[in-house]
């Protein structure tokens, strides 16, 4: 079960296709092939068009990723193991099983421990296996927003109407002040918004002080 971090974690696609190593144009593919869908797609007019990818969308995509790229996989082999694991009952089978290469074999292992593939009975398996914690760990580190950022602001193009916000972050500056208008202290401020620093909040007050 993923925790609640894993629940509320969504990447732009942009981010999503840095993360995994691949252009935009090869995630678009996957997305039209049906093997990696973003669990978010919203389409704001004609040509802008919003896709997030959950935490969950991106291991899959990370595991795709080194099959295809890493381990020189056909999309199509991908593709036609991926659809038998679905027709075996796996609803997200990118991100529920773990995954092997022989050569230029895919095998995969079910939850009983057994590995189903192509070899012979009697061969001996030497098996390059995909390890998801080290994915889950470039997830975790590219969403850990950068120690520098901390007490910096900045405005992002179609982020809140380009409004100031906190460096690495989507909290507006606004926000906080208003938080400190209403008498709060740094510490429940903190509590309410656990992405942003000390420096933040007294980067916030400083801006304040300063219009007022």
């Amino acid at each position: 079960m993923p925790d609640d971090g894993e629940e509320v974690l969504a990447f732009p696609d942009t981010q999503a296709r840095r993360l995994a190593g691949v252009s935009m144009r090869r995630l678009r593919y996957w997305e039209e092939a049906g093997l990696v869908v973003p669990s978010i797609k919203r389409r704001l007019s004609e040509h802008n068009t919003v896709r997030l990818y959950s935490y969950q969308d991106l291991l899959a995509l990370l595991v795709v990723s080194a099959l295809r790229t890493e381990r020189n996989m056909s999309l199509q082999k991908i593709r036609r193991v991926v659809t038998h694991l679905r027709s075996r009952g796996y609803q997200a089978p990118l991100r529920e099983l773990k995954f092997a290469t022989v050569g230029r074999e895919i095998y995969f292992q079910h939850p009983d421990g057994r590995w189903e593939g192509d070899l012979r009975p009697d061969q001996i398996v030497i098996v390059e296996v995909i390890l998801l914690d080290p994915l889950r760990l470039r997830i975790d580190r590219a969403a850990a927003r950068p120690a520098q950022d901390a007490g910096r602001v900045e405005k992002r193009r179609g982020v809140h109407a380009s409004a100031p916000v906190f460096a690495g972050t989507r909290i507006r500056v606004a926000t906080v002040q208003r938080y400190l208008q209403q008498g709060y202290r740094a510490e429940a401020i903190l509590e309410a918004f656990p992405d942003l620093s000390l420096a933040d909040v007294e980067e916030a007050r400083r801006q304040l002080v300063a219009a007022s």
